[in-house]
Order: C-alpha cells, then structure tokens, then sequence
C-alpha cells in the first residue's frame, strides 16, 4: 500500500486534477445525494461501519472506545465544525472515511501511514474494478492522488507478457505427457535442477505433477482456484534461502505468494512423483547432488 501514497511525475497532472475534483466530493451535508453512501474504516483492526452522517455519528458517539483519542475534542465542537472534526478523528483515532457514489471513491486518511489497508473492503464492496475512480485524500497535508478501483486488487500484477497461456494450455493437459514436457517452464526459479535443465528452472513435468496432486489456493479477490507457476527454494541473501511458492489467477492476472510452506524438501516429497524429483539443489551457481 505505501507505494499507493506517492505521486510519480506521470501522474502529476492526474493527482492536481483529483486536487480539483475533491471540491466536488468534499463533505457537504445539505448536498447529500441519495445513491451516496458513507462509511468509517478502522485502520489498526480493519473494522468498517457505514453511518449515514459522519459528523453527527462522531458527536452522539464520542464515548465508544474507538473514538476515545478524540474525545476531549470533540466535546468541544458542535455540527458547525464538520471539517475539523473529520480532521480530528482522523488524526487522532485511525479511522479512514470513506465516501461512495457511483463510479467514485473517496477515502480520507491522516499522513503517510494512515492509510488502512482498504483491499478487504474493496472486494466486499466490489470496488477493485478499472471503472471505478479513487481519490486517495490525505488530510494532514491536503494532498489528493487518484487510481481506478483496480489498483486495490490483492496480489502483484502479471506482466502483459506474462505466458499466462501456455499455463493454462499446460495446465489443462497436465494428466497426460507431451513431448516438451522435460523443457524449462518460462518465469520459473527454483533453487534446484533436473538433469539436462538449465540450472534453477523447473520442467513442465514436475509443474504437471504438483498440479495432479496439489489442490490450488484461491485467489484472494474472486475465489477462484489459482495456478501453482513456482516452487522451490532459491537463494535470496549470501547466506540464506528462501521458500518461493507462486500461484496464479488467470480471472484477475494478479499473482500471488504463499508463506506457508517451511520445509521444501517435504513438500517436493509429499507433491512430486519420484522420477520428477530434481537431482541438485543450487548452492548459487553449483550443483550439489541430492542424497
């Protein structure tokens, strides 16, 4: 998400146009349209509530827990002071507002990591779509950027050169044996080797037999089953390894890590047949035989 707080240069003239815009989304309380909905988002627990009326659910409420931080302050202002008290729950209590009409977003947040993690909402709420606009409003320095819904999707991007085809076509004969099996699967990187293999690739057999015997994750934003395109264990640091597992979505092109595994060697055991094992582990660019 911090990446989603800094505004690159391309998109300079976007974030001074969203700057304008959020006059027009800005809190008026006599301009409330039916089709608009509020809400508040809890940026530590991820806790959200819609309330009809931000500025009145935070005077009646100002004795609930989450709103304690704030609560001297607010006994102080009435309806007359919307803004300062957006300002001030905001700041002080971690909560994100967050505004809706169709087409649009608004979320208000307090500096650079006030924003929560609005990803969970999203999907809830269907938002993380390219149709839909997002003004990102950061109240303490005023600063307004916008993206489309989808750039809250869960997951990393896939390249637009991403071989998401070739997956899916190996992946849908993967119970029986094609010629290229035994070739190197593109964007794979392994930490092992297999005979007559370029060194960290993994062959299309040993994806093929994961895929006969692994049941795949779902994909964090529609549900739908994943692709496993990576295991292993390679080489991250001089001096340590780490577990590699990618699945991805071909509904969504998003990919995705999985922390689970701790022991490689066990799961190579549990999910690939003998013969399509690999015979070297790579110590960087060696090959040392497995036992």
């Amino acid at each position: 998400m911090h990446n989603l707080l800094i505004s690159s240069r391309r998109n300079f003239i976007r974030s001074t146009a969203a700057a304008l815009a959020s006059a027009f989304f800005h809190w008026n309380f006599f301009s409330r349209k039916p089709d608009e909905s509020f809400w508040f988002l809890h940026a530590d627990s991820g806790a959200s509530w819609e309330i009809s009326d931000p500025v009145v659910w935070c005077l009646q409420n100002v004795n609930l827990p989450v709103l304690v931080r704030a609560s001297e302050g607010l006994r102080k202002l009435t309806t007359q002071d919307g803004d300062r008290i957006l300002r001030l729950v905001t700041r002080r209590c971690g909560l994100n507002l967050i505004e809706q009409s169709p087409g649009n977003i608004v979320v208000s947040y307090w500096g650079q990591t006030g924003l929560a993690d609005v990803r969970p909402f999203f999907k809830k709420h269907q938002l993380a779509r390219n149709d839909v606009q997002v003004f990102l409003k950061d109240r303490k320095k005023e600063i307004v950027t916008s993206h489309t819904g989808d750039n809250f999707l869960f997951g990393e991007k896939l390249a637009t050169d991403w071989p998401l085809d070739h997956f899916l076509m190996k992946w849908r004969w993967r119970f029986l044996f094609q010629t290229d099996d035994w070739t190197a699967a593109p964007e794979t990187w392994s930490g092992y080797s297999w005979a007559g293999l370029e060194p960290n690739r993994i062959p299309w057999a040993a994806l093929k037999s994961a895929w006969r015997r692994k049941n795949a994750i779902s994909c964090r934003n529609c549900d739908r089953p994943t692709i496993l395109a990576n295991f292993g264990e390679p080489w991250t640091a001089f001096f340590r390894r780490s577990p590699r597992f990618i699945y991805v979505c071909s509904a969504c092109r998003r990919s995705f890590r999985e922390e689970s595994v701790k022991d490689v060697g066990a799961w190579i055991a549990v999910n690939l047949d003998s013969q399509f094992r690999p015979g070297f582990v790579m110590n960087w660019d060696q090959k040392t035989p497995i036992e």
